[in-house]
């Protein structure tokens, strides 16, 4: 059974803390909502914190769509958006306060609807206990006409952590079998990113030069984070690249990584979503202790097919 109280949390604000025992939680209450903490039991948060509000989307557009002052925070941990990006709509400014519910050991963060966008969004968290956490992600369409885009998720990781995915191993004969989506401000040289037969990883790295993103046809549904601190956070999640169609050019995961932070995110593929209805993409989360060297390639891949 989970254990629940707010608290102030650096400059956040209200933040639920959770606790099943093993990991201990925090989302924000202000703002968000963001699952700005994770961590095991003696370790460090997992996730990044943007306390210097350095990651902030400012430009024009956002004054013109939103309203004067109206801006999106990084602010760091986990949060959900619309794939596929574009500005200012991907950039809502949820800079206000969260209804939350507790359900046994489910809590549901639902911040305002997007009134602009036409949309509402939110995530439950079931806590299983051991360091599993199922996260149960929703995209409501509340404007009147159809919606189309892929539910996507975006977990902020510390910083000198490793984010690695699996590349596919489906035997596709005379047809191709991996996709390797590069974008423009990607150096293909940079040193952060390793890339063999059967896997993608991605070093953070502070002291890199810019930021790169790189994204890939994870079929087998799993994309894991090493921290610093020997903590390894699973994402796993269903995908079908056999008849399900993807953004950003078949992509269920993808990558992004700068001086401050990475990324690891998760996509669903695209659908029509109809006025009144909601996209539900469900991932499942495990945060355990690792021991595996990172700079090891091998044994990441081993440790990613399990």
């Amino acid at each position: 059974m989970i254990r629940t109280n707010i608290e102030e949390y650096e400059n956040y604000g209200r933040v639920l803390c959770v606790s099943d025992g093993t990991v201990d939680a925090k989302i924000t209450l202000d703002v968000g909502p963001r699952v700005i903490y994770l961590a095991r039991k003696g370790k460090k948060n997992v996730f990044f914190n943007d306390l210097l509000r350095r990651t902030c989307c400012n430009k024009p557009e956002m004054d013109e769509y939103y309203g004067k002052g109206r801006y999106w925070y990084l602010y760091g941990g986990y949060r959900l958006w619309l794939s596929p990006e574009g500005l200012p709509h991907t950039y809502y400014p949820d800079n206000d306060p969260v209804n939350y519910e507790i359900d046994g050991d489910t809590v549901t963060f639902t911040p305002p609807a997007q009134t602009e966008n036409g949309l509402a969004t939110g995530y439950s968290l079931t806590f299983k206990g051991n360091g599993e956490i199922g996260v149960r992600n929703f995209i409501k369409n509340t404007s009147g006409k159809v919606k189309e885009g892929a539910v996507w998720t975006l977990a902020v990781m510390s910083q000198r952590s490793h984010t690695f995915g699996a590349q596919s191993v489906r035997d596709t004969g005379l047809l191709p079998n991996r996709t390797l989506v590069i974008w423009p401000y990607t150096d293909i040289h940079d040193g952060r990113i390793r890339i063999e037969n059967g896997l993608v990883d991605v070093r953070q790295d502070p002291d890199g030069k810019g930021a790169l993103k790189i994204g890939f046809n994870n079929e087998l549904g799993r994309i894991m984070t090493l921290t610093a601190d020997g903590q390894l956070f699973t994402q796993t999640f269903d995908t079908d690249h056999i008849n399900g169609v993807y953004p950003d050019g078949g992509c269920s995961s993808e990558i992004y990584s700068c001086p401050d932070f990475t990324e690891a995110e998760a996509l669903s593929p695209l659908s029509a979503i109809a006025p009144g209805d909601e996209a539900v993409f469900e991932l499942n989360w495990t945060l355990s202790e690792c021991t595996v060297d990172a700079a090891d390639m091998k044994a990441l891949e081993e440790l990613i097919r399990g």
